[in-house]
């Protein structure tokens, strides 16, 4: 089959790679659309060492139709559209047992798809694609549950304020799960026409810190006091410190995004003191994030459409990268098998 392959950092080509084997409990599926995720940028550009030995096929946010599927399995059949969770836990160590499967010290990454015309894996985490939600929906299933995962961790609720920093696809999915939520939503962003999306779909207030004092308009939005919650969803410590600054008394500061190339930040540690600050982050998602997200997307709770900026065939799967890492539009979609 053709797959997407990263060789070294900005060296990605297309080749011919094995169709993956499929096990007794294993689900084949013909890809149809993938997301880029920040995550599959890390390693092109540089900033971080692979996960797995290069070259090799990146991505995780996909869905497509059954193929084939193994001999024990009986929960799926062939024809079936699906979307897949990248992440098997196994349910029994001592995060899972404290319902932090997102920290599974067993977890098992046998689940492979992504850029290529073909995935792979277990039955129990392919789940199929409620009707009336498209492929592409689908593939935003994986970044939606860590939103979600974020949206537990900012303690936000009905009438607080809700900054959102940063308004990339996972800036204005967290967004829609605060206005979703009864918040007033105030989205800050570099790039205008991001801004004008955030708008689009929910924020009440846009800010861009480029032309207004980003920390003093939010707390002339509160009385002078702050927001509730602050979620950071660009990894740039000038954004966090900032979120430090904006965030009320008893505030939720979230740092969603990760930082690279990692970054180190100046503390003022009484401004958490005294300001009784609960400074936290958020990590990957767990099989209820995952499920709760298909349930988002059926309900329009969310809307991702609106999300997708570019979509280019496989063979652009490099022109997709290179979109992404530009911050040229929103999410590039990449469509397999001539979809």
């Amino acid at each position: 089959m053709k797959a997407a392959l990263i060789y070294a950092p900005g060296d990605l080509r297309i080749g011919e790679v094995p169709r993956h084997d499929v096990g007794p409990d294993d689900v084949l599926v013909k890809v149809h659309a993938c997301g880029v995720c920040p995550s599959d940028i890390r390693f092109y550009a540089g900033e971080r060492e692979p996960m797995r030995p290069p070259p090799y096929t990146p991505g995780h946010e996909w869905s497509g139709i059954v193929e084939a599927v193994g001999a024990n399995v009986k929960t799926l059949v062939v024809g079936d559209r699906v979307t897949a969770n990248p992440r098997v836990v196994c349910g029994q160590c001592f995060y899972c047992g404290r319902g932090m499967s997102n920290y599974c010290e067993n977890l098992r990454r046998v689940v492979r798809g992504g850029f290529a015309e073909y995935g792979v894996g277990p039955a129990s985490n392919l789940y199929r694609i409620p009707d009336h939600v498209s492929f592409e929906e689908a593939a935003f299933a994986e970044p939606l549950a860590c939103c979600i995962n974020g949206r537990y961790n900012s303690g936000y609720g009905f009438g607080d304020t809700v900054v959102v920093v940063g308004c990339g696809p996972i800036g204005l999915i967290h967004v829609q799960l605060a206005r979703a939520a009864g918040s007033r939503v105030v989205a800050v962003e570099l790039i205008e026409r991001r801004l004008e999306k955030a708008a689009e779909v929910g924020a009440h207030v846009t800010i861009n810190p480029a032309r207004e004092d980003a920390v003093g308009r939010v707390k002339q939005l509160t009385d002078g006091r702050g927001a509730n919650a602050v979620v950071v969803a660009i990894g740039n410590k000038a954004a966090a410190a900032q979120a430090l600054e904006m965030a009320a008394i008893g505030a939720n500061v979230n740092l969603f995004a990760g930082f690279y190339p990692k970054q180190s930040l100046d503390l003022d540690l009484n401004l958490i003191h005294y300001k009784q600050l609960k400074l936290t982050g958020s990590h990957d998602f767990t099989p209820h994030h995952f499920r709760a997200g298909l349930q988002l997307m059926v309900d329009r709770t969310v809307r991702l459409e609106p999300l997708i900026s570019h979509r280019l065939p496989l063979e652009e799967t490099k022109r997709a990268f290179d979109t992404v890492l530009a911050r040229e539009g929103l999410k590039v979609m990449v469509h397999l098998n001539g979809h």
